[in-house]
């Protein structure tokens, strides 16, 4: 009993993420709250799955429009080319099309649609595309290692992502090590853990390791958390 009370005190401070949370009577007030942030939460994280399919496709979209530059079409061309495509990046492209055919300008439109997404992949697409309809030059290799850098970028960070995803494996471990071995000491010499409680000196040390095991697992996980950005 002692054991499972320490850890899931431990485990509430160290895993902050890990809190269940806590069913509140049956108060329509606070129901509708949680499901307003219920919802709300979903909405983020389906606009936030749909951002990153866009980027990622963004080095496809810009391959499609160097191989129609390389095929003879000029840049506003071959992204009007590039906007027939059914993929997400294509298709955010067609709002700038639209802007074009009303009159506007294509840098203009081009920043108009980095703005909205919002996303250093798209500035880098924008500023490339910009280059080419400023200078009139031929900007397909530009395109072509823009998306390799693309490409490599997002392969880096998901790199990343796996490395920070086992320091946080790394830190459950570590962080519940400990209290394994007090578990297994407690049941082989429950005398000792009788000396934990029952004891000024024992219960200082229990409170002064446990808060040690803490900051420990809280210190590794924020600097993976500082890694993963």
């Amino acid at each position: 009993m002692l054991m499972a009370a320490v850890l899931v005190v431990v485990g509430v401070f160290a895993f902050p993420d890990m809190r269940a949370p806590s069913r509140a009577l049956t108060v329509p007030a606070t129901s509708r709250r949680r499901g307003l942030a219920t919802w709300i939460g979903r909405r983020s994280y389906i606009r936030a799955r749909a951002h990153r399919r866009l980027v990622d496709d963004l080095p496809d979209v810009l391959e499609m429009i160097a191989r129609s530059l390389r095929g003879g079409a000029n840049l506003r061309g071959a992204l009007a080319d590039a906007t027939e495509h059914d993929s997400p990046a294509a298709q955010s492209l067609r709002p700038v099309m639209s802007r074009i055919n009303a009159g506007d300008r294509l840098g203009d439109a081009l920043d108009a649609w980095a703005s909205r997404l919002d996303d250093p992949n798209a500035d880098l697409a924008r500023a490339v595309l910009r280059l080419g309809d400023a200078t009139g030059a031929g900007v397909a290799s530009s395109l072509e290692q823009a998306a390799t850098s693309l490409r490599d970028r997002a392969a880096l960070t998901a790199e990343i992502q796996a490395l920070s995803s086992q320091a946080r494996l790394s830190s459950i471990v570590i962080g519940f090590a400990p209290l394994a071995f007090l578990a297994v000491s407690a049941t082989v010499d429950p005398a000792s853990a009788a000396v934990l409680v029952t004891t000024r000196f024992g219960l200082v040390c229990l409170a002064f390791g446990l808060g040690l095991d803490v900051i420990g697992v809280r210190w590794m996980r924020r600097i993976g958390a500082g890694v993963a950005q």
